[in-house]
């Protein structure tokens, strides 16, 4: 296997604040690759289990053997080896190239080590770094031309997740909790939700995305189902009540792939727990009450947010249509609601 990389702090140009990491698995820059466009969302808690291995196949076979890329920001990570070491049969090399400042984001040899992929995965990190090296810049137009064009697989886990939707969350400091934007939707930490000007993949139009919805630990103490409904009310506030809008969220055991149908089936753990993905969407009714410093109250008779609930499994479960947000198979229907703030909200199975 072949390694370059280029080390930032031995170089005085900012743009050459990148590192690029090959491992040649067989051959770069296949001409014989016929990529497939497809879409691969990861809920963040990804382990080496069954799950894991059957999304990671289904994505890979769909870059029919081409050349595998990790953009990440900050130092280069383990990736790239691990899918050579694990699924050379499946790509010709896999590569990771961290992108470090937004100098280095229009340099153009960093541009033509992305626009060369056949398939690129969006690593997990600080997607607010993301937003303010990448957005606008070069590597934007680059992912573009990857996503509407050259039409290759794309996929991301946690911060690389959570900017491939239309609408995007990427805090500054500290993220939002539940809590925080369900008893007050323009909290501090709501400040940095964007809409429409990031990475553009047609089948996500007028979603906004969200990851770990059920890691509690020291730094997360709440749940994040609360937080993607608050958010997905802010995004009908922002867009001035004009519905629909919607949401995909994921539990950390969740592995959400969409083909080039918009057809969604979501891999798991066989676990029967933490491996759940949701679909949410507007149910013809904005927020009640959504204004600074008081609860927010999207209730609508108790079916505010009508949202699909698909638990995943190693051979890939259940059937979502991305198109018309109503197809589905292979999961329940719940509606979510909040009569005011986090003590109202509330999730109900929807009785066939």
């Amino acid at each position: 296997m072949r390694r370059l990389f280029i080390h930032p702090e031995r170089i005085g140009d900012e743009s050459e604040n990148y590192d690029y990491h090959l491992t040649n698995c067989d051959r770069v820059n296949s001409n014989s690759s016929h990529p497939t466009a497809c879409i691969l969302l990861i809920g963040g808690g990804e382990e080496n289990t069954p799950g894991e291995d059957a999304a990671t196949r289904w994505f890979l076979n769909n870059a029919d053997r081409g050349d595998y890329l990790v953009l990440r920001f900050g130092e280069i990570g383990s990736q790239a080896d691990w899918i050579c070491d694990n699924y050379q049969k499946f790509v010709s090399s896999s590569a990771e190239l961290a992108i470090n400042h937004r100098k280095a984001a229009n340099n153009p040899r960093v541009i033509q080590y992305i626009r060369d992929a056949e398939a690129l995965f969006i690593a997990g990190g600080d997607q607010n770094k993301y937003e303010d090296h990448w957005e606008g810049s070069s590597v934007e137009e680059a992912i573009d031309y990857l996503v509407n064009h050259k039409k290759v697989p794309i996929g991301g886990t946690s911060a690389g997740m959570a900017i491939l939707g239309d609408y995007y969350y990427v805090p500054a400091h500290e993220s939002v909790l539940s809590s925080e934007i369900l008893n007050n939707p323009f909290h501090p930490n709501t400040k940095d939700i964007y809409f429409s000007d990031f990475i553009k993949i047609p089948i996500l139009k007028n979603v906004i995305t969200d990851t770990h919805l059920d890691r509690v630990d020291n730094d997360n103490p709440e749940t994040r189902y609360g937080r993607i409904f608050g958010f997905l009310a802010r995004v009908v506030h922002e867009n001035n009540n004009q519905l629909p809008f919607f949401a995909i969220g994921l539990e950390e055991g969740a592995f959400v792939v969409i083909d080039n149908q918009g057809i969604a089936k979501v891999f798991g753990n066989g676990r029967g727990k933490g491996e759940d993905a949701y679909f949410l969407q507007t149910n013809g009714a904005a927020p009640e009450q959504i204004q600074p410093d008081l609860p927010l109250i999207w209730n609508h008779n108790g079916q505010a947010v009508k949202v699909y609930k698909i638990s995943g499994d190693p051979e890939g479960s259940g059937h979502f249509d991305l198109n018309n947000w109503s197809t589905a198979a292979g999961g329940t229907w719940e509606y979510w609601f909040t009569t005011g703030g986090m003590s109202g909200f509330t999730r109900n199975p929807i009785r066939s």
